[in-house]
């Protein structure tokens, strides 16, 4: 008994010690790849992460599934950016302004075709976007999620995304069931009795 209190005293060290790294990581603002082979595990993940931090009320998401057929990269950009004034589409405001400086989560990012992530990689590494028919760029703060099924150098490596856009979004590359089972552990650990035994 006494053994397996210190294990699960040990396990809970552990999920601190990386939940502290994770926090680190959200606050940092640093663009992150979940990856995994389920699209709700990759988006809770994504969604425990930006809940480390705690000024960080904006949340948008975005599926690119839906600019599968987005050859130019022309709406990649509008759903972005956005437009000024409503001057496209009446599409007020882009995503990015929507998140604002909380957490832009965008799916699926291995359907968009090579041009797509060329606009979205454009984007990123300027970390400046500039709404159609606004002459004045504009910051980009918010934190960038997106998630894929393998990691994005593997998938650069198979010529799936641009490697540019693999070095732009690909740096920190997380298992989004590791994430979850780490952030997620924390509700069991605080809770469960055997808790209050292995800190007394």
């Amino acid at each position: 008994m006494k053994d397996s209190l210190t294990s699960l005293a040990n396990r809970r060290t552990d999920v601190e010690r990386i939940r502290s790294s994770y926090r680190r990581l959200v606050t940092a603002r640093l663009p992150v790849n979940l990856y995994g082979a389920q699209a709700q595990v990759q988006r809770r993940a994504a969604t425990l992460l930006h809940g480390l931090d705690e000024e960080s009320l904006s949340w948008e998401e975005f599926d690119f599934i839906h600019l599968a057929d987005d050859e130019r990269g022309d709406r990649t950009s509008l759903h972005l950016g956005g437009a000024a004034g409503g001057v496209a589409l009446n599409f007020h405001s882009g995503l990015i302004a929507s998140a604002g400086t909380g957490t832009l989560y965008l799916a699926n990012l291995e359907k968009l075709g090579y041009r797509a992530q060329h606009v979205l990689c454009s984007l990123l590494r300027a970390r400046r976007y500039t709404p159609v028919g606004d002459p004045f760029p504009r910051p980009l703060g918010c934190r960038v999620i997106v998630g894929t099924r393998r990691p994005l150098f593997e998938l650069a490596r198979r010529l799936i995304v641009r490697r540019e856009l693999s070095e732009a979004l690909g740096h920190i590359s997380l298992s989004a069931e590791e994430v979850l089972s780490v952030l997620g552990a924390r509700e069991f650990y605080t809770g469960h009795p055997g808790s209050l035994a292995a800190a007394s």
